[in-house]
């Protein structure tokens, strides 16, 4: 049997040097990532640093698609323990062996280089949630998941998140689930008692955790808290409006360089909006929909619900997590550590990503390999 998974591992490596329409897409957007890094870190001493590490971290996630996506999804689906154990383990860790951010304990570090499990964790978390998901629906009676496993896969998954604390991912992975549960074949009163579970998390985060409620209540009026917690809020006020239309010559955007809070990071699209203005950014917005378009369309025509529901949980994660930043970044949402997938530094976000299109490439070519020749040869 492994040989046979083997053969078919290089068979597909072999097709990467195909045109890929996501590989090639991702690179397209990874490099202008390191466009709008450069634009706002110019004229610093780390300018090249930044630049040089987000390349060689582009680089290094084209490998791990390519590499994933060889991989026959038999496999993930049969090891998944593994798969997601793995990184489950090493979420847990951080909170023991991490270093703190920002207020945060969620980084290892090694010699300047620093790994973000909650990143990593990101692309098995849908992997096995689907799992887990598709195999209750098929014990359960009606054909539906339970609340049990939804909600052990929550508290699973989101109580380290939420000790180290990372409400990022939180919201990130909380609402990909949501997701999951919903195209499996989840029961409404079952969302309606998780959303009530979630305000009532919400409010209790709220109460223990001051910064966050004061991030909050800026978030409702930020020029009375222009000086402190409201000062985020402000700055992607001012960079998106000295955008305009148009945006500005590269390297002179003055608010993104020189007041905007993480420009290269977690404020990548409002510094993105001052350099290329609202124009500019319109087909990003339109690339983000492409990808829930490309995802749903490769969703639809699984037979497979694993293959189908880690399709589509995927797609979820990756568009959900872009759209969660932009919301930030326009001010619909209060500030909280979102990175824009592929466009902002850091080599685990843009790995986990990668990650995420390589599995969901091999979720489809499993399909399309189910159906024959034909099938596999639209799917190559």
């Amino acid at each position: 049997m492994f040989p046979t998974e083997l053969r078919l591992a290089l068979r597909r490596l072999l097709t990467f040097l195909r045109p890929s329409l996501p590989a090639l897409a991702a690179l397209i957007v990874g490099l202008w990532g390191c466009v709008a890094i450069h634009a706002v870190t110019s004229g610093g001493a780390s300018s090249r640093h930044f630049v040089a590490r987000q390349l060689l971290w582009v680089l290094v996630g084209l490998v791990v698609f390519a590499v994933t996506r060889a991989v026959p999804f038999d496999i993930y689906r049969r090891h998944v323990l593994w798969f997601a154990g793995v990184p489950y383990v090493a979420l847990w860790l951080v909170l023991l062996l991490g270093i703190r951010i920002n207020g945060m304990r969620g980084w290892f570090a090694w010699r300047g280089l620093f790994c973000q499990p909650s990143e990593l964790c990101k692309p098995v978390f849908v992997l096995a949630s689907v799992v887990c998901l598709v195999r209750c629906r098929r014990r359960d009676v009606e054909g539906r998941p339970g609340l049990l496993p939804v909600s052990g896969c929550a508290l699973a998954w989101l109580v380290p998140l939420v000790l180290q604390p990372d409400f990022g991912a939180v919201l990130v992975y909380s609402m990909t689930l949501v997701v999951l549960y919903w195209c499996l074949g989840g029961r409404l009163r079952h969302l309606l008692v998780g959303l009530g579970a979630g305000v009532a998390g919400a409010a209790l985060i709220l109460w223990r955790h001051p910064y966050v409620r004061r991030r909050f209540i800026a978030f409702l009026d930020p020029e009375k808290y222009a000086t402190g917690s409201g000062w985020h809020m402000l700055q992607f006020r001012r960079s998106l409006a000295a955008g305009g239309w148009f945006g500005h010559s590269w390297e002179m955007g003055s608010w993104s360089r020189a007041y905007l809070p993480l420009g290269h990071s977690d404020s990548v699209f409002a510094n993105m909006a001052e350099l290329v203005g609202f124009v500019g950014l319109v087909p990003f917005v339109v690339l983000i929909l492409a990808w829930v378009v490309y995802a749903h369309s490769r969703a639809r025509k699984c037979a497979s619900p694993e293959n189908a529901g880690t399709i589509l949980g995927l797609g979820a994660l990756v568009a959900g997590q872009g759209f969660i930043h932009l919301s930030v970044n326009l001010g619909l949402l209060p500030p909280t550590g979102i990175t824009l997938p592929l466009v902002s530094y850091g080599g685990s976000s843009l790995v986990a990503t990668m990650f995420a299109f390589g599995m969901l490439e091999s979720a489809w070519l499993d399909e399309c390999e189910a159906t024959g020749p034909e099938g596999q040869a639209k799917g190559m």
